[in-house]
């Protein structure tokens, strides 16, 4: 056995929460603990890993957090100043405290424990057992805290839900390992963000999932900020399924942590479902940013856009592997896939791997990727007009990822999005405050 499974063996050997869960909890975890036994920690001759090298991360040492949390104390970053939104605040992924709301949010340690019947639905159903993660099967196989969240049928919210997750120093060499699950009813609405970061330089290994499920008609859009701190190892799993007519937008912008493996995947499984998965990763010093995106379409007459932009500097490396599956139901599929990445450094790097996968014959799908460094002509010619050298470039760099903010439709969530993304060029010395 593998050591690093046999370390996790223990950890799960001794879990206190299984022993008073519901048996079909139990048989779950214990059904995904035996399939992650079997596996092979992921390794760099791995076609979906092969350019992320994981050697630091499994020669470090991580103890799953049990306790020790003073959950009463919490305070919203400065960036949520003024801010009107429903405010969830985790703490190292622990329910700490929830606004009240006219919609279901639960520990998830007791929506499980009540059994909530959509919940279980949601766990059983695992939306889909196209792209195997060994992180998420680790995820699920030590899954207990994080939030559940369900919105019912026709529900448009009046402001969007603001999930905070804060790691502290008592996450220090820690394995923290948490889910948020939501549930959205037919011709349901809402905005999500979920926003993670730290307040320490403690080195932790933040194993996260999020799980969507949207039923009929339904709409959400999805903001998720990644700010750990420069010493975490970051594994991230956004899964959603969409029924029939659902609209989904998911943007992520990657700012924090030493690795970070961001894996998105929407199942679109009903007629006329549109998603649109956009990101920007952010990397500077050593940083590694991973993004595996997995569109699966399976069912007619419905469309997909992803957008991942990278702006990289100093000595960083982003990569990028988007797959398009389309099923061979998937008749009259419309799916595209960019990505586009900014050097700013000679020493910066990226790996951009496009993939379709398509079985059905009656469908228009495309992708393309591009990589390269500031326009020289675009800068003589602003340069020409009077702009200085150090405003000219901070211009063509905002102007490169304001674009992916574009599939956004909620005000507060463009302007959220576009300040934290101005607060990275500022702290990167990229662009001066007043420009």
């Amino acid at each position: 056995m593998n050591e690093f499974i046999q370390d996790y063996s223990g950890y799960f050997q001794t879990n206190e929460f299984i022993k008073v869960a519901p048996s079909w909890f139990q048989d779950y975890r214990n059904k995904n603990f035996s399939v992650l036994k079997k596996m092979v920690p992921p390794k760099i001759t791995d076609e979906d890993w092969r350019f992320t090298n994981l050697n630091e991360f499994f020669k470090s040492t991580f103890v799953p957090l049990t306790d020790s949390l003073d959950l009463n104390k919490f305070q919203l970053p400065a960036v949520f100043n003024n801010f009107d939104a429903h405010f969830i605040y985790l703490v190292n992924g622990t329910l700490a405290y929830a606004d009240e709301s006219d919609f279901k949010v639960q520990n998830l340690k007791d929506s499980i424990v009540k059994e909530e019947k959509n919940l279980i639905k949601i766990l059983n159903n695992e939306f889909s057992s196209s792209n195997k993660d060994f992180f998420y099967l680790l995820n699920n196989a030590f899954l207990e805290n994080g939030i559940y969240l369900e919105l019912e049928d026709s529900k448009t919210l009046d402001k969007p839900i603001v999930i905070v997750n804060k790691f502290d120093s008592n996450s220090s060499n820690a394995f923290v390992n948490s889910r948020n699950i939501f549930f959205f009813g037919k011709s349901s609405k809402a905005q999500v963000i979920e926003y993670s970061y730290s307040d320490s330089d403690e080195k932790y290994f933040s194993n996260k999932a999020s799980m969507i499920l949207q039923d009929q008609n339904s709409s959400v859009e999805h903001l998720a900020i990644e700010d750990g701190n420069k010493s975490s190892f970051i594994f991230s799993n956004l899964k959603v399924k969409q029924e029939r007519d659902s609209n989904f937008t998911s943007n992520s912008i990657l700012i924090g942590g030493k690795l970070i493996r961001n894996n998105v995947h929407p199942l679109l499984d009903g007629e006329n479902s549109y998603s649109s998965i956009l990101g920007l990763y952010l990397s500077q010093e050593e940083q590694l940013m991973d993004n595996y995106m997995f569109i699966e379409h399976s069912k007619p007459n419905c469309g997909s856009r992803q957008l991942y932009k990278g702006l990289l500097r100093d000595s960083s490396k982003g990569v990028f592997h988007g797959r398009i599956l389309v099923h061979e139901e998937a008749q009259k599929t419309d799916a595209k896939q960019t990505n586009k990445n900014l050097l700013l450094s000679n020493l910066a790097q990226v790996d951009t791997k496009p993939q379709l996968e398509i079985y059905a014959d009656d469908v228009k799908c495309t992708h393309g990727a591009t990589t390269g460094q500031l326009n020289e002509d675009s800068l003589l010619y602003l340069r020409a007009r009077g702009i200085d050298e150090n405003k000219a470039k901070s211009m063509l760099i905002r102007a490169f990822t304001d674009e992916v903010v574009d599939g956004l439709t909620n005000k507060q969530l463009i302007s959220f999005h576009q300040e934290i993304v101005e607060n990275w060029f500022v702290a990167s010395n990229l662009v001066n405050k007043d420009d």
